[in-house]
């Protein structure tokens, strides 16, 4: 009786690299990132302290504005005293609490569809739904609500509605235009290359501009859309120029094997596209998409320049009080820390959606 034996490779033996190896590989690995790492420790040593005095030490967390310029250091008690104008604008006091519950609605959805499992068609239903609900919430008009013209929304919320309705008119409308632009038929290829071109190359203040002013000619006679809805439609045509671009990369990486397989299998262009080939485009391009939404969140701060009070346009507009004047480091690090959690949060929220496709392909 003969038999066989399969030789099994030993367990590796490398020791592990210990948390101080790592850091020394990542800060000291070579002279460049040594010298990057000491220049930056020696900015932190000599301006540190400084900074931590300014931002805590002799901080005014309350008082009047007398009380910050006799202190010296950051006025935190003026964030606390116009709150309700940073965040809401010129939205009537007495009906904060409508685009309260619209934010608080979208930090719930935004921490449900963090920690659970998630399709693209769920989110997108859930932030869709998200963005209804916060046009009726804040406009009124129904239900004993009273009617508050869009003229007076502003703050954070006017960013959320922006930002939730321009990102999901453009992501399938970028799609649509990336499907154009590869097509064979030239009748449609052409003016959709020529319309990502085009809006590719327009600076995003013009073309907000311009939508702004030039919409409202082609309109019939007597009819007339909201200066909010014309520079919401400005922001989607150049996000969905990008995500075209962005997505059309990702479909010339994908092997043509797909599509071929497809075809063989008697699938429809409609239905390959469904389920075969924009899937695997969406899911390799997660990074480009998320980088031009967090592009979009700071494009809305365009929007002041046609009247409309966003979260920037609003905490400026807190500066025109005399008492307060002179506060305007506080209130731009203030709202950069909040720009900075979102677009952190969206990062995070990608970052977490690629982790769990890879661990699925592993398995």
């Amino acid at each position: 009786m003969s038999g066989s034996v399969t030789a099994s490779a030993p367990p590796s033996t490398a020791p592990r690299e210990g948390f101080f190896q790592r850091l020394r590989s990542a800060y000291f690995g070579n002279t460049l990132s040594t010298i990057i790492t000491l220049t930056l420790l020696l900015i932190l040593v000599s301006a540190g302290p400084a900074v931590v005095r300014w931002l805590i030490t002799d901080a005014t967390l309350v008082g009047t504005a007398e009380d910050c310029r006799t202190n010296g250091g950051a006025c935190w008690a003026f964030i606390g005293a116009k709150w309700n104008l940073i965040l809401f604008g010129a939205y009537p006091v007495d009906e904060l609490w409508r685009p309260a519950l619209f934010m608080a609605l979208v930090v719930a959805i935004a921490i449900y569809g963090f920690f659970t499992r998630r399709t693209l068609g769920r989110v997108l239903i859930s932030w869709i739904t998200a963005f209804f609900i916060g046009i009726l919430l804040m406009r009124g008009g129904f239900l004993g609500l009273t009617l508050v013209d869009n003229d007076r929304w502003g703050g954070l919320p006017i960013t959320l509605v922006v930002t939730i309705g321009g990102l999901a008119g453009a992501f399938p409308l970028g799609v649509l235009l990336m499907l154009g632009s590869v097509s064979k038929n030239t009748a449609i290829n052409v003016p959709c290359k020529i319309f990502v071109e085009i809006v590719r190359g327009i600076p995003a203040i013009t073309l907000v501009f311009m939508t702004f002013a030039i919409i409202p000619l082609l309109m019939p006679q007597g009819m007339m859309i909201d200066k909010l809805t014309r520079a919401a439609f400005g922001l989607t045509l150049l996000t969905s120029a990008y995500f075209a671009e962005a997505l059309r990369g990702a479909l010339q990486a994908l092997p043509k094997g797909q599509t071929e397989a497809s075809e063989a299998l008697g699938f429809g262009y409609w239905k390959r596209q469904r389920l075969i080939i924009l899937p695997q485009v969406i899911a390799n391009s997660m990074q480009p998409i998320v980088n031009i939404a967090i592009a979009f969140v700071k494009a809305t701060s365009l929007l002041i320049i046609i009247g409309l009070f966003d979260l920037l346009g609003a905490a400026r507009s807190s500066l025109f009080d005399g008492n307060w004047q002179g506060f305007y480091r506080e209130l731009y690090l203030f709202i950069g820390l909040i720009y900075l959690v979102i677009c952190l949060f969206l990062d995070a929220y990608v970052g977490r959606i690629e982790r769990e496709r890879s661990a699925r392909i592993q398995r």
